[in-house]
């Protein structure tokens, strides 16, 4: 991997901390953000029930909302919080949206969205008009695989769209095969910025 394709990796992480600043300094404005990058907001208990995690998960499976957060970090320093969509269900990106937009302490939010979904463009504009939502997760869940997925009509395209609403691509659950998919974005769609999760839970190729 070229140092030009490591930077973009560094750079999506920048692009998303310049872009919430706004939202950080209207609270604190003479304090320095300190933003937890990555969480996950779900509440178990509303009507429908939710993906995602499982009611045999006895650890997670409980109202994990603003407040709770706000909790269990208290006197930490930390000023806000991006919010990872973990849910493959398009209406829970407005599910999250409202939450965000109730709660400052949650200064961006990574929805999910399919590129080649038929509705992804209109998806992504209507969303993208909050500028809380600051771009889509793809990866190693929901059954999805990226490395294949590259090449469903209108999977690039939609990859293009993304970067020219200037939002990122978050991935998920990294290991060597989509480590080397998200290269392949790269230089298939050089203008999108790339946020790689999870990557100290990866595993290390032994050959």
């Amino acid at each position: 991997m070229t140092l030009r394709r490591r930077d973009l990796f560094k750079a999506g992480a920048f692009s998303i901390a310049a872009a919430v600043s706004h939202r950080l300094h209207a609270q604190e404005p003479d304090s320095i953000p300190v933003i937890d990058a990555h969480i996950h907001l779900f509440d178990p208990t509303r009507p429908g029930g939710i993906p995602w995690p499982e009611k045999s998960d006895a650890i997670l499976y409980k109202p994990a909302l603003p407040d709770r957060f706000k909790h269990v970090t208290e006197g930490l320093g930390i000023r806000g919080a991006i919010a990872i969509e973990c849910s493959p269900l398009e209406s829970d990106n407005d599910w999250l949206l409202n939450i965000a937009e109730k709660n400052p302490v949650i200064v961006g939010v990574i929805g999910d969205l399919v590129p080649s979904s038929p509705s992804f463009g209109k998806s992504l504009d209507r969303l993208s008009k909050n500028q809380i939502f600051r771009g889509i997760r793809y990866g190693n869940l929901w059954n999805r695989n990226l490395s294949t997925d590259l090449d469903r009509p209108g999977f690039i395209e939609g990859l293009k769209a993304l970067a020219a609403a200037k939002l990122v691509l978050e991935s998920a659950n990294p290991d060597a095969e989509l480590i080397a998919a998200l290269v392949g974005t790269h230089d298939r769609v050089p203008d999108l910025k790339i946020v790689v999760d999870h990557l100290p839970h990866a595993v290390i190729p032994t050959d």
